[in-house]
């Protein structure tokens, strides 16, 4: 049942819907916190396969509908720790609202692009490389936030980063199927982010600069990985990954504080 929607108000009501469950979060009993951010994850998915049903098929309804239910999953979360006060979550609920608008239409983009060759897709790459890096950012926030056992730290991390990393290298070639070569990339590089997430739970920093040295090292090693299979890594462009890497490592070197 359409109701004669096209695409973009099927967008524009599932990013409303989603907004409202956002700001439900104030209402929820603590106990009650993780099934709502499941079934709130899971309503995602819900609404952006109906958003983006035209065009799609198995594949592409696997993959492209990753970055939205992460997404939400990930503010929805992040949403939890921040102070009980509508002047902080009303407008973090309206750039979600905001966001998860343009993701949508991103993710219509790569939908689009694996059919025939259209000149939004590289705004659309771009877009979506930043969501899945923002993503991370908040789920490895959160992650940290919970005092876990050091090898828990590195056992989610590596979990939150497969399908993460996995839609990202997808949408470079847009295959048909996924090829078990991008599902052993995507699971080399979660294993990598896992290693270090194990790494830095010894490193006294705080929760932000954890969170941002890991979301810093995905951000390097996807960057060097998407170049490579786009036939354009060359020297240059490793130095302006590796150098992005070596100052976010040494503004969490200097942040930390050794002292305790």
């Amino acid at each position: 049942m359409n109701f004669q929607l096209n695409k973009r108000h099927k967008i524009i009501i599932s990013s409303a819907l989603l907004t409202i469950g956002l700001l439900s979060t104030q209402l929820v009993d603590f106990n009650l916190r993780f099934k709502f951010l499941a079934g709130l994850s899971v309503l995602a998915y819900i609404l952006s396969l109906w958003s983006l049903w035209e065009g799609l098929n198995l594949t592409k309804a696997l993959i492209l509908m990753i970055l939205p239910t992460f997404f939400t999953l990930a503010v929805a979360s992040f949403y939890f720790l921040l102070p009980v006060r509508w002047l902080t979550r009303l407008p973090v609920a309206f750039l979600f609202g905001l966001t998860f608008y343009l993701l949508l239409l991103a993710q219509n983009v790569f939908n689009v692009a694996s059919l025939r060759t259209i000149p939004l897709y590289r705004a659309a790459s771009t877009a979506s490389f930043l969501f899945t890096l923002l993503s991370a950012f908040f789920i490895y926030h959160v992650v940290f936030a919970f005092n876990l056992l050091f090898l828990w730290n590195g056992v989610l991390v590596a979990l939150f980063s497969f399908p993460l990393i996995l839609q990202v290298l997808w949408s470079i070639q847009m295959e048909e199927r996924i090829s078990s070569a991008i599902i052993i990339q995507s699971f080399i590089l979660s294993l990598i982010l896992g290693e270090l997430a194990l790494s830095f739970s010894f490193w006294p920093s705080p929760t932000t600069i954890w969170s941002l040295a890991l979301s810093s090292a995905m951000y390097v090693l996807l960057g060097l990985t998407t170049q490579k299979l786009r036939g354009k890594l060359n020297s240059r462009v490793v130095w302006e990954y590796t150098g992005i890497g070596v100052i976010v490592l040494l503004i969490s070197f200097f942040t930390t504080s050794w002292t305790g």
